[in-house]
């Protein structure tokens, strides 16, 4: 007889431990693969359109880069000269109207000359091309130097939203298109001052240094680690190196393309730059535009590259992700 009590709480007991687990499981959901994975790019390719040396085409003081990613592509930056980044496509044979969306990392003239032209001539064939234009916030604040501005996107500002496009402003990181993010302002951890001195901002009721706090850069999420590719680096290129890992991902940097603002930044600045991109990871550097030829072959020999991956870019030369660096001829 009393085997009976013993068994019903057994029973009881056992159910009990039921609904503990079942509430434990309602409490922890694991969330489909698809919200946990992140998208990497596979396919990438990144083509310079507009630096200071050129094989083919026209050199200039200024930039762009074209950026192929798994199929879709963004115009960074617009070069300095208003048909700089045009002609030189059309002599390289790369279409840019299927091209809708543009970054231009900060507002100097040597990366935003060329966007009017660019859309007007574009929309001709593609009436979205060149139409949507990413920004960092405070792009569009005053700007001078000697009582003359120094914005060089406002005076194009009007003309190219009468053609239609529109600027879309990023306060923070955020991803453009999958696996490739626009960093919005950098946060100046560390202290590097790689911008021009003398420029102002105006304010409502004052005056302020110019550091350039809109500049960005665009960051690609690989199988590698990331590839920074990068206007001018005014925000300083290490900053924005962590503030890539910190926002995007804990991973090495794979490669950097463009410009770091250091032709005149000191040995000991150079050395400090290098080993920072060297613990970062570094393998591949196409260095353009202000990043100055001497210090491009310093900082490839501190890091440790070679001529093969330490490269003063060119109109035309390219960086991919299965090929590595393509400098074309003048600087190989």
């Amino acid at each position: 007889m009393r085997t009976l009590p013993l068994l019903l709480m057994a029973r009881l007991s056992m159910a009990r431990v039921l609904t503990a687990c079942l509430l434990l499981t309602q409490l922890w959901v694991p969330a489909p693969a698809a919200e946990v994975a992140k998208h990497r790019v596979g396919a990438l390719k990144i083509t310079v359109l507009s630096t200071m040396l050129a094989d083919e085409g026209i050199g200039e003081w200024g930039y762009a880069a074209l950026l192929e990613a798994d199929g879709k592509r963004i115009l960074f930056d617009t070069g300095a000269r208003p048909q700089t980044v045009l002609d030189n496509a059309r002599e390289l044979n790369v279409d840019l109207a299927t091209v809708e969306d543009v970054v231009l990392s900060h507002s100097h003239d040597d990366h935003t000359g060329g966007l009017v032209s660019l859309r007007r001539e574009l929309m001709k064939a593609n009436p979205r091309a060149m139409s949507r234009v990413h920004v960092g916030e405070g792009i569009f604040l005053e700007r001078s130097r000697d009582g003359k501005n120094w914005n060089g996107l406002l005076p194009y500002r009007a003309e190219y939203e009468q053609l239609g496009g529109r600027f879309i402003v990023h306060a923070k990181a955020e991803e453009l298109l999958p696996g490739v993010w626009i960093t919005g302002p950098v946060p100046r951890v560390n202290p590097e001052k790689n911008y021009p001195k003398g420029i102002r901002i105006k304010l409502a009721s004052s005056e302020i240094e110019d550091t350039v706090p809109e500049d960005s850069s665009l960051i690609i999420e690989t199988a590698q680690g990331l590839v920074v590719l990068s206007g001018c680096g005014h925000a300083g290129i290490v900053n924005t190196v962590e503030y890539a890992r910190k926002s995007v991902g804990a991973v090495p940097v794979f490669a950097v393309i463009g410009g770091l603002h250091t032709f005149a930044a000191t040995d000991e600045e150079l050395a400090w730059t290098a080993q920072k991109l060297k613990a970062a990871g570094l393998r591949y550097l196409l260095a353009g535009h202000c990043t100055g030829i001497e210090a491009t072959f310093r900082i490839r020999q501190l890091v440790g590259l070679t001529r093969k991956t330490g490269v003063v870019s060119a109109v035309g030369s390219s960086f991919a992700f299965d090929k590595g660096i393509d400098p074309l001829t003048l600087a190989q």
